[in-house]
């Protein structure tokens, strides 16, 4: 007869993680975000939980609100009961179209101790960081969505010299843009006056670019990506140095400016 035993109930039991926990929220159609965040944050102690978000293309305003009626589901997914210390929204365009407060107020409701980032604050907090006011853009979305992200970063006080974008309707397409697609861009739109330069979308493949991008304009550049590495480092206090992303690594978050929205 088989023999089943019962062990002891007195076993010693350790923390479910013993790093940080981030939990990322993510397109279900982006096809980069966690790869490129594992890109720069690999060589830290952290743990990453990734959700999907419900998304249907194309990108455009209509379709990047709708995101906030799933955004209850996919955060109290991730380790349902269970505290984070960060949460990502990673989605750009979505965080503009949706709203940052409104983000954060909602995903607050479910992880009340995590801390709250997404792309759009991350690179308003990056702007800070690096000192600058006069920005150029390069996106893969359409007019429309490029005139709420210029909105957005407008209301935060920043000056949108100009903004050019790869019209790119499915969030897959974009990833398909080619990381010198994105140099050529930057060369041939930085608006001579700008201070940075912002590549915004996680879906974009900006991460191994930037210095490239840099030393071409001398300019600081903000990725979508970079900035959430960047700021969740800065959130959670991790102080280890980072080279390879550009100058933004070699800024800290000003005091009193945690660019958090809660």
């Amino acid at each position: 007869m088989l023999d089943i035993a019962e062990i002891d109930a007195d076993f010693h039991k350790s923390d479910y993680f013993v790093n940080r926990k981030i939990g990322l929220v993510a397109l279900r159609t982006d096809h980069l975000i966690e790869d490129s965040l594992r890109q720069i944050l690999g060589p830290f102690n952290l743990a990453m939980l990734t959700n999907r978000i419900r998304f249907n293309d194309p990108v455009n305003t209509e379709n990047l609100k709708a995101m906030a009626q799933d955004l209850d589901r996919v955060v109290g997914d991730i380790l349902p009961g269970k505290a984070l210390d960060l949460v990502i929204f990673g989605c750009s365009s979505g965080a503009a179209a949706i709203g940052e407060e409104k983000l954060a107020a909602k995903i607050k409701a479910i992880k009340p101790s995590a801390k709250v980032t997404n792309p759009v604050t991350a690179a308003v907090a990056s702007f800070a960081a690096l000192g600058v006011k006069k920005i150029s853009v390069i996106t893969p979305y359409s007019r429309a969505v490029n005139e709420s992200i210029a909105d957005f970063f407008s209301s935060k006080g920043y000056q949108v010299l100009n903004i050019a974008g790869f019209n790119q309707g499915d969030d897959a397409d974009i990833t398909r843009i080619d990381p010198q697609a994105i140099v050529a861009a930057a060369k041939q739109y930085a608006h001579p006056e700008a201070e940075a330069l912002f590549l915004s979308c996680t879906a974009l493949r900006a991460t191994d670019v930037i210095e490239e991008i840099e030393q071409a304009l001398n300019l600081p550049v903000v990725s979508s990506n970079q900035a959430l590495a960047w700021h969740a480092l800065n959130l959670m206090a991790v102080t280890q140095e980072v080279q390879g992303y550009g100058r933004l690594f070699q800024c800290k978050l000003p005091s009193g400016n945690m660019g958090e929205e809660a």
